[in-house]
């Protein structure tokens, strides 16, 4: 079997791809075009020069959107929500984009071509990991939530985030600025703001992105990654029981129930009078006391589930 013919039209194919390419670059002119961006918290809006990918002219102009593909169109993660402009679907688009979200006007920024002004919507990384979270599963297909605002009919009205009032604001502020000369300053200000705030809320993290100049993405992987902070208000006393090896063995488990009966809550709640919140943990570092537990800064080893009631009423009262 001879092939030839099946190589021939390759080779066709490929040139007519290369001068429609080369057409397109070097041929047609769009001119300039607005992008104008609605994001969950700001809006933004920048010129560029028509012909070029969405997501080159949005990562150009400071916006922060994720591409693990580099703009390969080959994971479909870099999806916006068009509201105007944008052009037809590509092909190649429609793998990654399902009919509900082809309805709402979701595309992928690194297929789409800037040919005329663009008003699209860009979620941030919070919301996207909530929706994971919320479904139990990483699908692409959730990794983006996006609301219509040309169309009200087509989705629920846009979230309105917490703005920080004067006196929490003038905290984020003055944590920031004592932090602002030292490298890797991140880390020192989000325990600064736990600390005080015993979790980490939303509205001082949006802030302190903006202040330090620092991606919410960057910042919200570190509030996930270490088990010191919290995206969720936790009690004046934090009771943080060891599940690691050791503790396992020596019946820390059934510890933990113990302190889910006395407290009317489950592992990750808290009392309704936000006095304790009962949480699990890996490792504390004391094997030598297992079964283990903190409250707060205090270690309690050598637990027995006669201890549960005194612990508990030994932080009652204070």
């Amino acid at each position: 079997m001879s092939f030839a013919p099946v190589v021939i039209m390759v080779c066709i194919l490929c040139t007519i791809t290369i001068l429609l390419a080369i057409a397109d670059k070097l041929l047609v002119s769009y001119g300039e075009c607005k992008v104008s961006i609605k994001e969950e918290d700001s809006t933004k809006e920048f010129v560029v020069q028509g012909g070029g990918t969405l997501l080159s002219a949005l990562i150009t102009n400071g916006v922060t959107i994720s591409a693990p593909c580099g703009g390969r169109g080959s994971c479909g993660y870099c999806k916006v929500a068009l509201s105007k402009g944008g052009g037809e679907m590509l092909p190649t688009e429609e793998l990654f984009i399902s009919k509900k979200e082809a309805k709402v006007g979701t595309r992928l920024a690194c297929q789409v071509k800037v040919k005329e002004d663009i008003d699209l919507f860009i979620p941030d990384l919070i919301t996207s990991v909530k929706t994971m979270i919320e479904n139990g599963t990483f699908d692409t297909k959730l990794k983006w939530k996006f609301l219509r605002t040309d169309k009200p009919e087509m989705a629920p009205i846009m979230k309105k985030f917490k703005k920080l009032d004067k006196k929490d604001r003038m905290v984020v502020e003055d944590i920031v600025e004592r932090y602002e000369e030292i490298e890797g300053a991140i880390m020192p200000v989000l325990l600064a703001v736990n600390q005080k705030y015993k979790y980490l809320p939303e509205p001082m993290l949006r802030t302190i992105s903006k202040d330090m100049d620092i991606p919410m993405s960057v910042i919200f992987r570190i509030a996930t990654f270490y088990n010191t902070f919290s995206l969720t208000p936790r009690g004046k006393y934090v009771i943080s029981i060891c599940l690691g090896t050791a503790c396992h063995v020596k019946g820390a488990a059934n510890i933990l129930e113990s302190f889910e009966d006395h407290l009317g809550l489950k592992t990750g709640e808290s009392t309704e009078d936000m006095h304790f919140t009962l949480e699990a943990v890996r490792c504390i570092g004391c094997c030598g006391l297992a079964p283990v537990l903190t409250v707060n800064e205090d270690v309690h080893g050598l637990l027995t589930k006669k201890k549960v009631p005194e612990i508990i009423e030994m932080y009652k009262g204070s």
